[in-house]
């Protein structure tokens, strides 16, 4: 009786498969990364949104408002003048 498949052709299709196995582990990691990278891309956009909106609105400085209440360690506006 002759065997089907003999054993080179044994050692030559296990390789074929640990070879095909391998790749597809690689594109796997490969999709993978790629998936993660479109998902930053998402939040560096919004981060840069935000910072955009900040530089909007600057924050102007002056004058407290009347009856303002002052901390204790603050001075007066016009110290310096005294």
């Amino acid at each position: 009786m002759i065997p089907a498949i003999t054993q080179s052709d044994a050692l030559a299709l296990a390789m074929l498969a640990v070879l095909a196995l391998s790749f597809g582990c690689v594109l796997l990691i490969l999709v993978a990364i790629y998936r993660r990278g479109k998902a930053h891309e998402c939040e560096v956009q919004k981060l840069l949104e935000e910072v955009a909106d900040e530089n909007r609105e600057p924050e102007k400085a002056g004058p407290p408002k009347e009856g303002a209440i002052r901390e204790p360690w603050e001075r007066e506006e016009d110290w310096w003048k005294k």
